[in-house]
């Protein structure tokens, strides 16, 4: 159990505690020809003198977690964004609308929740939303399924943090393939069968959901597969989901993700 109970914390730890680390993605993800291709935080800050300050400020924690959706969603929308670590959480703290992080500093006012911030980017760009209602649609479902499963995989870590389970049963959720239980007890390839069935019924190709590829709901299915790849193991995944390996794995998809980069997550909110 001890043993168990110590690979589930060790996984977990790989995308809670990110703290600095080397990202692979896709290239052009962070391309802007007029800016230089360094990420402050979760988002790019702008280095260029010349270039004003721009209208949406995204801050979170040097986590994966809650923040790369939201940084991918920004970068793919378009829109002019900075991003930011907090300097000083314990005053920030009060400032913000739920007392927790990600925000999003906007013209009209400070956003809270990851959710909401994705909704609010779609409703800014056509293409991070869906083309028409259909890809809208699946999108939407993608964003509730993704968090679904990012939920799940916190829920355990705590419970096994608290003894409320043992490591065994922590463990059984990369094992379990039982459908037939109540949603609240899926494990890790249910979830990523729904996936591979739900990719297949929406017309999707080519490791995209929808004729953009980069809704908010695929940012946060992005985010939430690249966490469970962190805590288990991108060779379980590739196991056991034909399409993460095309919306994932450059190396396995024949180059849907080609010409990846790398781009480093600091812990100074400093490019």
């Amino acid at each position: 159990m001890a043993r168990a109970r110590a690979l589930w914390h060790r996984g977990v730890a790989a995308f809670l505690a990110v703290g600095s680390v080397m990202l692979a993605v896709q290239e052009g993800c962070f391309a802007n020809s007029t800016a230089q291709t360094s990420l402050a935080g979760l988002g790019r800050l702008r280095r260029n003198s010349a270039v004003a300050r721009p209208a949406l400020k995204y801050t979170y924690f040097p986590l994966w977690a809650k923040g790369p959706a939201v940084a991918l969603a920004l970068q793919h929308s378009g829109l002019e964004w900075e991003g930011a670590f907090p300097d000083d959480w314990k005053t920030l703290k009060p400032t913000t609308p739920f007392l927790e992080l990600p925000i999003l500093e906007t013209p009209a006012g400070t956003i809270g929740h990851e959710l909401a911030i994705l909704n609010y980017i779609g409703q800014q760009s056509q293409r991070m939303a869906g083309h028409d209602l259909t890809e809208f649609a699946i999108s939407q479902q993608l964003l509730s399924q993704a968090e679904d499963m990012y939920q799940k995989m916190i829920k355990l870590s705590l419970q096994l943090k608290t003894e409320q389970i043992t490591g065994e049963e922590a463990a059984a959720f990369w094992t379990d393939e039982d459908e037939q239980t109540h949603n609240r007890n899926f494990g890790a390839k249910v979830y990523l069968k729904l996936l591979e069935a739900f990719y297949k019924s929406s017309g999707g190709t080519g490791g995209k959901f929808t004729s953009s590829g980069i809704t908010v709901g695929e940012c946060k299915l992005f985010s939430t597969l690249h966490a469970m790849k962190l805590a288990k193991a991108g060779s379980w995944l590739l196991a056991h989901c034909k399409m993460f390996r095309v919306v994932l794995w450059n190396e396995h998809c024949n180059g849907a993700f080609a010409g990846r980069r790398k781009v480093r997550f600091n812990n100074r909110g400093r490019g």
